[in-house]
Parts: structure tokens; sequence; C-alpha cells
């Protein structure tokens, strides 16, 4: 009886084993095959922080290239930022290495030097390459027409795989930002987002756009109106302009 007992137990005790460690490797980011190893070619800097490269399955068609680069300064706990360059069709990589990412490469392109004011000095930072056919992206059928309904689908589709290949950031404040197109894709996306919270609980923070397109007429018609308030134009040609322009709507906006 003793022995059947102790029998039980030892093989209680080994599933419980098993049972834990894979679930602690079920839970550890697959997305660590995704990590750059080497210097990047002309990096004259040594990096404090992870990065990582590869690709977001959002169709059965269609694969989006992320880049992360991960906080320089407390990664498994700092907030992670989504960036999107928007265009419609520039590529993410250019707020990589040229905007703010820790990368800035030189005039000629031989060499990549550290930026002083990289976002990724307390976050961590999401470059999304999309849609597909922007980039690295890419769809297998050749078919990368698009529009912002489907780009938006793709987008939040993207960011769920990229929190189930990085199970870490799982519920970490999340901002999504961007500029130019992004003006159309972030309020989109967050919509997305919000809508889905029931389903895929992601913790949300807000939207952050920098010289957004947000309307075609609004973008347009207020750019007499800054020209005016910065003392571009004077008094005379603003009140012509104002009163002909687009039929008087630019008054509108001022």
């Amino acid at each position: 009886m003793n022995f059947s007992n102790n029998l039980l137990k030892n093989i209680f005790i080994n599933l419980f084993l098993i049972i834990f460690l894979c679930y602690n490797i079920l839970a550890q980011d697959n997305g660590e095959k995704d990590l750059i190893t080497e210097t990047l070619p002309g990096q004259d800097f040594e990096i404090n922080f992870k990065h990582y490269s590869g690709y977001l399955k959002v169709s059965k068609t269609k694969f989006l290239h992320y880049m992360l680069t991960k906080s320089q300064n407390n990664p498994d706990k700092d907030p992670l930022v989504l960036w999107l360059n928007g265009g419609p069709g520039c590529s993410s990589l250019l707020g990589l290495f040229t905007e703010l990412g820790p990368y800035l490469l030189s005039e000629d392109g031989s060499k990549l030097t550290k930026n002083p004011y990289s976002w990724n000095n307390n976050a961590n930072v999401l470059f999304l390459e999309s849609p597909a056919g922007v980039g690295y992206s890419y769809s297998t059928d050749g078919n990368i027409t698009t529009n912002d309904d489907e780009t938006a689908k793709y987008n939040y589709e993207a960011l769920k795989q990229f929190f189930n290949k990085f199970p870490s950031f799982k519920g970490r404040p999340t901002v999504i930002s961007g500029e130019s197109y992004a003006g159309i894709y972030l309020p989109m996306l967050a919509n997305l987002i919000i809508n889905g919270q029931k389903t895929f609980p992601i913790n949300f923070k807000g939207v952050l756009i920098g010289n957004g397109m947000l309307s075609q007429i609004i973008n347009v018609n207020t750019i007499p109106i800054f020209a005016y308030g910065h003392g571009m134009v004077d008094e005379k040609f603003w009140q012509r302009f104002s009163k002909k322009c687009c039929n008087g709507c630019v008054g509108k906006y001022k």
C-alpha cells in the first residue's frame, strides 16, 4: 500500500514538474529567434539594449516586417510604443534610422551613429513596415493593393501577433504613434484596439500623431492660416486669400 502511494506521489510530482516546465517554456518570448546578434553594418558604437528583426503574419499571404528596439532603461517594465511612418507607402525604418531610433544614418549612408535622443531611452519601440509592399513587408501572391480599412485591419492583426510572439509585453502600457499619413492609420487602429478589448485586451494608453494627415480639406486649407499666423503673409494678402480661396471656406478653420 505504501509502495503504491509513493509511486502515485512520484508520478504526480513528475507530472507537475513537466507541466511547470512546459508552461515556462511557452511563456517565454518566442520572438528571441528574431534577436539581432551581430553588429549592424557601419555601426560605430556599442549598444546596451536588445534589438530584433522579423515578420508578423497578418493573413494567409501577407507578412509585415518589424524591428523592435528594447528600452535602454528598464525593458521589462517600460511601455511599448508602436511607430508608423505613414506616407502612405513610407517605411518605418526611416523613423528607426533617421528620426527617433537609437541609430542615426550618416549622409553618405556609410555609418550608424548613436542617437542621444532615441525614444528607446525610456520605451520599447516597435517599428512596423505597413502595409504589405512597403519596405521588407510582402505578400506571397504578389497582391499589394490595399486601402485604409484593410491597412487598419492588418496593423491590428500585426499588433496582436506581436503580443503573441512576445507575451512578456502583454499588459504593458501601450501607445501607438506616427507621422504623416499615420494621422489616418492611427485613429483607425485605435478604434479597432478599443473595440477589441473584450476578445484581445491591450493596455492601451493613447495615440501620438506628429505632422499628421487628418483631412485633406483641413490640412490644405490650414496652410495659409499657418503662414498668416507666423507673419509669412501680410494682412492684405490674407484678406483677399481667405475670401476668394476654396469658396471662402478657409476662414472656417481660422
